[in-house]
């Protein structure tokens, strides 16, 4: 009896794993650049009228797309959740530095009703860096980026003037190093971006649990608008 309901719980927590997974999107492929990614819709989403917003999210080191998705950390704050997430998954020997977003991204616009004026991207430590690069080489693509504990190329960020950018860093951060957003916001700021950085005092480096419960995080990001 004991071994049946051990049975039966186990297969409750499997079921409960797998329904979390599929609100969060099948899985898809970009085949000119094999790919993986899924895409979670709204619960209000609709094939007419205005699209929805849309968030490119980019995962850490950890390699999963899921784990840490702003949707399922919204949810569980009980915030209201109106964007469309694309979670792109950065396979075995794959950089978020050489992804194609406008590849990526012109796939999904052909496929469901997306604000083309409201697309933003954000990601924590290696997807902090990717967001930065993102940004960098893609900048025509996002209204606003908000790179979490990342880092990223002061010579050529400048490209990514036109975006608005809230980068969020701990500035006790023991993985990636505080300074790496300093200096990338300083020399945005030199550039006349709209950019700023927002420490989490005495955070380390994982900070972004907290980020996506908080609604002011998402309020940010619909307020910019290309």
């Amino acid at each position: 009896m004991k071994f049946c309901c051990l049975l039966f719980v186990c297969g409750l927590l499997f079921n409960t794993q797998l329904q979390a997974q599929a609100d969060l999107g099948e899985n898809k492929v970009l085949q000119s650049q094999n790919l993986n990614y899924r895409v979670a819709l709204p619960d209000k989403y609709s094939k007419e009228g205005k699209g929805a917003p849309l968030i490119l999210f980019l995962h850490g080191g950890d390699g999963s797309n899921t784990k840490h998705h702003p949707k399922k950390y919204a949810e569980q704050a009980g915030i209201d959740f109106p964007f469309m997430v694309v979670a792109p998954h950065c396979n075995l020997g794959c950089s978020w530095s050489t992804v194609d977003y406008d590849a990526l991204l012109s796939e999904v616009l052909r496929g469901y009703n997306v604000d083309k004026n409201r697309i933003y991207v954000t990601g924590y430590s290696m997807g902090g860096y990717g967001t930065w690069s993102a940004i960098s080489k893609f900048p025509d693509l996002f209204a606003a980026a908000a790179p979490i504990a990342g880092g990223g190329n002061t010579k050529t960020i400048c490209n990514a003037k036109e975006v608005a950018i809230r980068a969020y860093h701990g500035n006790k951060d023991s993985i990636t190093p505080y300074s790496g957003s300093q200096k990338l916001i300083s020399k945005l700021e030199g550039c006349g971006a709209k950019a700023e950085l927002l420490t989490i005092q005495n955070g380390d480096h994982w900070i972004w649990p907290d980020l996506f419960k908080d609604k002011t995080f998402y309020d940010w990001l619909l307020a910019q608008s290309r």
